[in-house]
């Protein structure tokens, strides 16, 4: 004879889904009780699933060409200076312009699907920061901390 298995009670935290979860975020983030921080250089790794190598290239070559031009037509000083000059703005206007595209799209395709949003968070280079003072404000960065649980710590003070 079989002895009942005894029942345990499943808290309700646990049968809360990643996407009822991340549904909180974002409406979190839309009232603006917390918010979203970037890290750029690890966003724009090749390997991160937000940055497209593409991107870069379309700077890249305009650059290049302007530079090749200078050099043919105008000669190696000036071919030099547009050279130079292409370095420091591919590096200062062309790296500003490439994160606010990834900062777009995390804002405007990654926080709309919990799929991508996991891939993110997995990467790492995201963390979710509340507004407040001293003990009252919380971080939660990625990808050692667990977006899932300061989420339901939120929603649960609220």
């Amino acid at each position: 004879m079989r002895s009942p298995v005894p029942q345990v009670a499943i808290p309700p935290e646990a049968a809360e889904t990643a996407d009822e979860l991340f549904a909180r975020l974002r409406r979190l983030c839309a009232e603006g009780r917390v918010t979203i921080e970037l890290d750029k250089k690890r966003l724009m790794h090749i390997d991160s699933p937000v940055s497209f190598e593409a991107w870069g290239n379309q700077l890249i070559y305009p650059l290049l060409l302007l530079t090749i031009a200078a050099w043919w037509w105008l000669g190696w000083k000036v071919g030099s200076g547009a050279a130079v000059a292409s370095v420091l703005i591919y590096l200062t206007i062309g790296k500003a312009f490439l994160y606010r595209r990834i900062e777009r799209r995390v804002r405007d395709q990654v926080l709309e699907d919990v799929v991508r949003w996991r891939k993110l968070w997995n990467f790492g280079g995201v963390s979710l920061h509340t507004k407040g003072e001293g003990a009252a404000a919380s971080t939660c960065a990625s990808p050692r901390d667990n977006w899932m649980e300061f989420v339901r710590r939120l929603t649960k003070s609220a």
